[in-house]
């Protein structure tokens, strides 16, 4: 009996030393499992906020976009009745630059040539007024 004796105090002994090994698994598991759980939480909550943000954004566009297209609205009427003010000169429709061989160079706009100072009352064929007759010749 003793060798019976002997061999059940080492299973039992066997089975503490599994139990306590388990349980201690058990717990190493445990701590992982909250921690990943606290991980996955942060991440929600950024998750959410970074949402939220998007939301804001979204509806900020949406104002802008608004905003934009009536004042596309304003300036159509503002040309329009530029338009109709000025009769005489039509509008210059906005067109993509020419590119000429001898023409201004891009980005610049062409400059009109300045037309001299002309005094009526100084003799006419001078400096200051370069008018020509034509009453003189025939």
């Amino acid at each position: 009996m003793n060798f019976f004796s002997q061999v059940s105090k080492s299973a039992v002994a066997l089975g503490l030393t599994m139990a306590m090994g388990m349980a201690g698994g058990c717990d190493q598991s445990k701590e992982a499992l909250d921690q990943t759980k606290d991980q996955l939480a942060k991440v929600t909550s950024e998750r959410d906020q970074l949402k939220g943000q998007v939301d804001t954004m979204k509806v900020s566009m949406d104002a802008m976009k608004t905003e934009s297209d009536a004042n596309k609205a304003k300036m159509a009427e503002a040309d329009a009745k530029l338009a109709a003010c000025a009769p005489g000169a039509a509008p210059v429709p906005a067109a993509a630059p020419e590119h000429h061989a001898k023409g201004p160079k891009p980005g610049k706009a062409p400059v009109a040539p300045v037309a001299p100072k002309v005094n009526p009352t100084a003799p006419v064929g001078t400096t200051t007024n370069p008018i020509k007759s034509n009453t003189g010749g025939l």
